[in-house]
């Protein structure tokens, strides 16, 4: 909330259900399961916050042949992540920003219109709604495997705030600007309302002159198979495993990365992951609760 986010490619396998953000189209017909947000979107959740100086909106617009659009309302929640991200290759690069903390927060994605930066999720939908005279379709995480048949065919707006939700419609183009896909989601207590007053609130920006720099991708293992890995400083290692809650680490050369705990946290599922620090060299070694005797070496170098 883990899987690879960029189109095309696969996903490892896990043992429990989970389902991306949604960039594009999702069917009606699809049954909903536990949110897991795909690796590249987790990463960003687990990475340290920083403060958004500046206006980034108006940076990403610079480099944007589609319009990007920037709230006037975040339900009071503070800006805490901001990355511009690779798409599918050809295409030009997508946003994420979130408002708010791990329990109680609010997403909101931007892509060029029609065009696929990350593999749908599956969820419940449940209605359109207008903003600003654009249709948008609501969708709600309602779980079938917590929930009885009847209960599920009775989800509607008003579980959004008990489960999660989202709202995702396309904009009309703006002179100069190709059509904007938007989605706006809301996790831990955010209500329908709450999402749709959101979506109205946005507005385009004017590009500012000055370049957003790209998030850097994380680098995915195998800590079974895999021995050794050069990164550079700020980059993320994951750790594509089956039982993500599992596996622990140590590191024995402090300082030079940091290790993340997998598992669910809260609404979304996460692999464990090594956040390289700064340059230098350590041997990293892992364990599986499983069979804690097996110890599964690592030697990671990180570059600036």
């Amino acid at each position: 909330m883990a899987l690879a986010c960029a189109a095309g490619k696969s996903a490892p396998p896990v043992n429990k259900p989970r389902a991306l953000m949604n960039l594009t189209e999702m069917s009606a017909k699809l049954l909903p399961v536990k949110k897991v947000l795909c690796l590249v979107l987790a990463l960003l959740f687990m990475a340290p916050t920083t403060a958004m100086a500046g206006d980034k909106f108006a940076d990403s617009q610079t480099g944007l042949s589609y319009s990007v659009y920037k709230p006037s309302n975040a339900l009071g929640l503070k800006a805490t992540k901001f990355s511009l991200l690779t798409c599918q290759p050809g295409e030009e690069d997508w946003l994420f920003v979130q408002y708010g903390g791990t329990k109680r927060y609010l997403q909101i994605m931007q892509t060029s219109a029609g065009v696929k930066c990350s593999d749908p999720g599956l969820s419940k939908y449940i209605r359109v709604a207008l903003v600003n005279g654009i249709k948008a379709k609501v969708y709600a995480y309602c779980d079938p495997s917590q929930i009885s048949e009847a209960a599920y065919k009775k989800c509607g707006v008003e579980d959004i705030a008990r489960v999660g939700g989202y709202l995702i419609f396309t904009t009309k183009e703006v002179k100069g600007f190709k059509a904007t896909e938007i989605q706006v989601q809301g996790i831990g207590g955010i209500t329908y309302a709450q999402l749709l007053s959101v979506a109205k609130g946005l507005k385009t920006v004017k590009a500012s002159g000055n370049t957003l720099a790209q998030a850097l991708p994380p680098v995915m293992i195998d800590p079974t198979t895999a021995t050794d890995v050069v990164v550079r400083a700020g980059s993320s290692i994951v750790l594509t495993v089956a039982d993500p809650a599992k596996w622990s680490a140590e590191v024995v050369t402090p300082g030079i990365v940091s290790f993340v705990p997998g598992g669910d946290q809260g609404g979304y599922i996460t692999n464990p992951s090594l956040r390289a620090l700064t340059s230098g060299a350590t041997t990293v070694k892992l364990v599986n609760s499983d069979d804690p005797t097996k110890v599964y070496q690592l030697e990671i170098t990180v570059n600036d």
